[in-house]
């Protein structure tokens, strides 16, 4: 499983919440950003990740989640 599949599964399995992902932030020009997303259980925001797309950023975020929840 990715990460965002495995993190998701495991929020619904353990805690019942979807975890649900929002930009932070986006840097550089457009051709070439960098984006900062963070992913969250409910309004606690659980870990980020950063990345050169939304979705690239999404799984980056979830597996740090993954290690900060130690799942």
């Amino acid at each position: 499983l990715d990460p965002k599949t495995y993190f998701q599964e495991q929020a619904q399995e353990k805690l019942g919440i979807t975890p649900t992902y929002r930009v932070i932030s986006e840097v550089g020009p457009d051709h070439d950003k960098t984006f900062t997303v963070g992913v969250y259980l409910g309004t606690e925001q659980v870990a980020a990740g950063t990345g050169s797309s939304k979705q690239a950023a999404q799984v980056s975020a979830a597996h740090n989640a993954i290690r900060e929840k130690g799942w």
